[in-house]
């Protein structure tokens, strides 16, 4: 089956992640006529509600604070009394204390009350989303939805290494997380093939990386695949960072070096940057749009993960990402959507770095590469096979996907000029008899290259800086003493140098 467990950890990882399960919804047939390329066992698990009815479900943990789920709960519509797989009797007296509700989204209404693809009006305001379950088009089992005690007005969480860690000792002890939820859903699978985690750097950086360790521990190592996503601020003034945001992210990137089989590393959409990437689109810098466009990469860049001809899984991507043996971080990159009659230059010019913002005119040295296309045409795929006989690849490894275009259901937000992908659509939905469900065309490419040495090496100098004020308790229960800081400055700078053109020259002589 090669199943993978999917964990999501903070805000902005449980919005990027319902915009990756509606996605997966949308790619289910209803037929027997109709054929998927998806094998959904990968993602889904079945199960039976307590009625004895059966489910399919994402195999998720989802990890945000109690205030962050909106009106979600453990119960739905299908588990309406709870988990009956997991759920243990209690014969003594019950005290309970109700909070007012708070009422679900118009969107969800019309989900359960009207055909799913034409609610879209009800989303049509970016300011009508307060939560990530807002938009949700997909039903959870109990056990996926972990929430966290909220964190006290008074109490600064972001880049609180101690406060992360604490918070999931006390988690896991209080819930039994490894030995409940994360077990149950182990057992499960016939073939597990491990963990993709998407979590919120700032917030959940040290409680993913407590997480991981705990995994590994009782359940033995398994691969993981890893997109942190990192805080706000960015290493390159050192003199005005927010410096504790900067060590946790440092902080957290080096546990994943030893944790994660792959990271990619997912920059915070404050930080990007606009130019000629962005020409085609109208987004917000609110969460529901950038989350989307993340997540579309995203989904496509796993998407050989998932299909029913692909035999790979997540430690074969990573072995060829990392086809040196140095290279556990891979970058993420792409153009969404891409236009119709794109040119060679425009792959070269439209495609955008969401893992690392450039700071050097140095050249990009290529060590490996992974593409995914979907939706082209013939002459877009021209057009990309023309770009892609150009590059230049310092290995032997590079590989390309072509498969669909990206689905965009109608939780997914109007962020596109061009009003005949989307806009046009849902104007004439309701007068079509059978409705296409719209979608766009999509390239991604996650690649091992000599730019990760520029971002490690940005993070090691604000380390360093900390070292030459000697300051120190930046991060407690970490980085509590200089030598502490002196630790994390060299792992950081060999991370670093492991991404040097001499350093794979080497490699490359020691192979051979």
């Amino acid at each position: 089956m090669r199943e993978i467990l999917y964990v999501q950890a903070g805000n902005l990882a449980n919005y990027i992640g319902t915009h990756f399960w509606n996605a997966q919804e949308s790619y289910f047939t209803y037929s027997d006529h109709e054929e998927t390329i998806f094998n959904h066992d990968v993602s889904f698990r079945e199960g039976k509600t307590p009625q004895g009815d059966p489910t399919y479900c994402p195999r998720l943990i989802s990890f945000d604070r109690k205030a962050n789920f909106g009106a979600l709960s453990k119960t739905n519509a299908i588990y309406e009394n709870g988990d009956n797989e997991d759920s243990q009797l209690w014969w003594g007296d019950v005290a309970e204390y109700e909070h007012v509700p708070i009422e679900p989204h118009a969107y969800q209404t019309h989900l359960l009350q009207s055909d799913r693809e034409s609610t879209f009006s009800a989303l049509d305001s970016v300011h009508g989303i307060r939560y990530w379950s807002d938009f949700n088009r997909v039903f959870y089992i109990p056990r996926t939805i972990q929430m966290l005690p909220d964190v006290s007005d008074w109490q600064q969480s972001e880049g609180d290494w101690a406060l992360g860690q604490e918070s999931f000792q006390r988690y896991n002890e209080g819930t039994e997380l490894m030995e409940s939820s994360v077990r149950l859903f182990i057992e499960e699978c016939n073939s597990f093939q491990g963990l993709q985690l998407m979590s919120d750097t700032s917030t959940f950086g040290s409680f993913s990386s407590s997480f991981l360790m705990a995994f590994n521990d009782e359940f033995s190592r398994a691969p993981c695949l890893s997109f942190p996503l990192m805080g706000d601020a960015v290493p390159r003034n050192v003199n005005a960072v927010p410096t504790r945001k900067i060590v946790n992210d440092a902080v957290y990137l080096r546990e994943l070096d030893s944790l994660s089989l792959l990271t990619v590393p997912i920059l915070n959409p404050k930080t990007w940057s606009q130019g000629y990437w962005d020409v085609n689109l109208k987004i917000s810098d609110d969460h529901y749009h950038t989350s989307s466009i993340l997540s579309a990469h995203i989904e496509s860049a796993t998407l050989p993960l998932r299909l029913k001809v692909n035999n790979e899984d997540i430690s074969s991507i990573s072995e060829n990402l990392n086809f040196h043996g140095t290279h556990r971080f891979s970058q993420l990159a792409g153009i969404f959507p891409v236009a119709p009659g794109a040119t060679p230059q425009d792959f070269l010019r439209q495609s955008f770095n969401f893992s690392i913002l450039r700071n050097s005119s140095m050249a990009t040295v290529n060590f490996a590469r992974r593409d995914v296309t979907r939706g082209f045409s013939a002459s877009n795929l021209q057009a990309y096979n023309s770009w892609y006989s150009q590059e230049v690849i310092k290995g032997p490894f590079v590989s390309s996907t072509h498969a669909q275009a990206y689905p965009l259901p109608s939780s997914f937000p109007d962020i596109f000029r061009d009003e005949g992908i989307l806009a046009n659509h849902r104007q004439t939905l309701h007068t079509e008899r059978n409705p296409v469900l719209p979608s766009a065309s999509l390239f991604t490419t996650l690649s091992a290259n000599s730019r990760t040495a520029e971002m490690f090496a940005d993070y090691a100098k604000v380390a360093q800086t900390c070292v030459d004020r000697r300051k120190i308790g930046i991060l407690p229960g970490l980085v509590d003493s200089l030598d502490d800081i002196k630790e994390l400055v060299n792992d950081l700078w060999t991370i670093h140098d492991s991404y040097s053109e001499r350093s794979v020259d080497e490699s490359d002589s020691d192979n051979s």
